[in-house]
């Protein structure tokens, strides 16, 4: 089961989008199977146990998003009312934890921007509910985004693989090259595709450091809109 929901994320975790081999892998439920700690919108903390095998209920997460972020926590809004045994979701739940196989985008609630610390030269990327979003603010405290370890590898990889893409897309739209261009600009969508770590940052970086108008303005589309992101 667990290799099928590796393979079915493309081999990421579900909420950090790491890579990560299916070995040291979690079978994350969703709606928590032992216990589920409802606060604030609830105090009930009954476990979904007859969803314990559930597939829409399971996911693939990484042990630190899991074990030290998740575990047991399964905030709802205030006015929910919990799932009782054998019900099927959501009832009159309303999670405040951001669903990745849901049909609403992630990267919808979550949006990455970037700090220069004054000791470094580099970017230090952080997350944040997009345009305020509850249950994206809510998502990232309960599996503290923020945190150093999300913050190095997300630097990282923003100067292995985006950086690169970036320089060589702003190089080319300054010589005004359109062969050249559309190279450049095909390197940096490809950072989007779904079977690529980071898919959500990557797509902030890029409209961070390349507006969509500017490659408006050089003849090609824009950055994808936030829906299409990663699908």
């Amino acid at each position: 089961m667990s290799a099928d929901l590796w393979r079915a994320q493309y081999y990421k975790c579900c909420y950090c989008e790491r890579k990560i081999p299916e070995k040291f892998n979690d079978v994350e439920h969703y709606r928590p199977k032992g216990s589920a700690k409802r606060a604030p919108g609830c105090n009930q903390t009954h476990g979904y146990w007859w969803m314990a095998f559930d597939w829409q209920n399971l996911l693939f997460a990484c042990p630190a998003c899991n074990r030290s972020g998740k575990n047991d926590a399964f905030p709802l809004a205030a006015g929910s009312v919990s799932l009782q045994a054998e019900f099927s979701a959501p009832g009159a739940e309303l999670p405040l934890l951001i669903d990745p196989s849901d049909l609403v985008n992630p990267v919808e609630h979550l949006e990455f921007f970037a700090l220069r610390p004054s000791s470094s030269s580099s970017f230090d990327w952080w997350v944040r509910g997009r345009n305020g979003s509850l249950k994206g603010q809510t998502t990232i405290a309960v599996l503290k985004l923020n945190g150093m370890e999300y913050r190095e590898t997300r630097r990282d990889y923003f100067d292995t693989s985006i950086k690169p893409a970036v320089i060589a897309l702003d190089r080319a739209l300054k010589e005004g090259h359109q062969a050249r261009i559309d190279e450049a600009v095909d390197r940096a969508r490809a950072l989007l595709a779904p079977r690529l770590p980071y898919v959500a940052f990557s797509y902030d970086a890029l409209n961070f450091l390349i507006s969509s108008s500017r490659l408006l303005a050089a003849g090609v589309a824009g950055w994808p809109q936030l829906v299409d992101v990663g699908r």
